[in-house]
């Protein structure tokens, strides 16, 4: 398993899983209005059904049994957030406890994606786990600032919150960066020549990180202003998801070998 549909299968679901997590411990649930929940839940759903296809067409017609089980996950915890979906708009009371359950089966597919590599399954563990939470935060917090166009009177705690999850999670970039130094330089094929000379993609995944690592500061000083600046904040927020996926796309393509 390895290639473009493989890369892009380990980013979406770093996304949905880390996403999900992210959008349901956070503290906004019962803060925010449901319709936060169908927005972030809708596209998280969307990626997650996208990792299962694409990596479903990545393992072929004779997946390996960890492959399988690969596929396996990713397919039960894009069914459970489309259950979950549906929860949020019936309003049913029991939604919460499904958004988590599907949270917690989505982590467990992460790991079987570690599992679907061959060696180094603790580091593979690591980065992906650092991966899902760097492109989770970036997602929520764009989201969450569009949704102050919405509900003007949210406390911009909320946001400030946002913007110290960011962080924390340009600090697991950091991790992720380092632990995808180990991986193999990617053959040239499906991918950019430059980014089969080894090292460049590394040094590539360095510079976007400090770039977000540049905008998590600009985020955390308009968050903290509140008003009108949230929006100046959600503005930085759509360079913050541009360069995180940027960065975990160098850092993914030699993850498989």
């Amino acid at each position: 398993m390895s290639g473009p549909l493989a890369v892009m299968a380990v980013l979406l679901a770093e996304t949905a899983v880390g996403g999900t997590v992210v959008t349901l411990t956070s503290g906004v649930h019962g803060v925010v209005r449901r319709g936060f929940l169908l927005l972030s839940g809708l596209i998280l759903t969307a990626c997650a059904w996208a990792a299962w296809a694409l990596a479903r067409a990545a393992v072929g017609g004779a997946p390996t049994p960890a492959q399988g089980r690969m596929v396996l996950l990713l397919g039960a915890f894009a069914g459970l957030l489309a259950v979950w979906q549906i929860l949020v708009l019936a309003r049913a009371a029991i939604e919460h406890v499904v958004g988590l359950g599907a949270a917690a089966v989505g982590v467990v597919a992460l790991v079987t994606v570690a599992l679907a590599r061959d060696g180094r399954v603790v580091l593979a563990v690591l980065e992906l786990a650092a991966g899902a939470f760097f492109l989770g935060t970036a997602l929520f917090g764009l989201l969450l600032g569009h949704w102050y166009l919405v509900e003007r009177r949210l406390s911009n705690r909320y946001m400030v919150r946002s913007a110290a999850l960011y962080a924390a999670g340009v600090g697991a970039a950091v991790l992720g960066a380092v632990l995808s130094a180990q991986n193999p330089t990617p053959a040239a094929t499906g991918f950019s020549p430059f980014l089969a000379v080894p090292g460049f993609s590394v040094l590539l995944v360095v510079g976007l990180v400090a770039i977000c690592a540049l905008i998590a500061g600009f985020v955390w000083k308009l968050a903290q202003e509140g008003g009108r600046s949230i929006q100046a904040a959600t503005g930085m927020f759509y360079l913050a998801v541009i360069m995180a996926f940027s960065a975990e796309l160098s850092s993914k393509i030699g993850f498989f070998g």
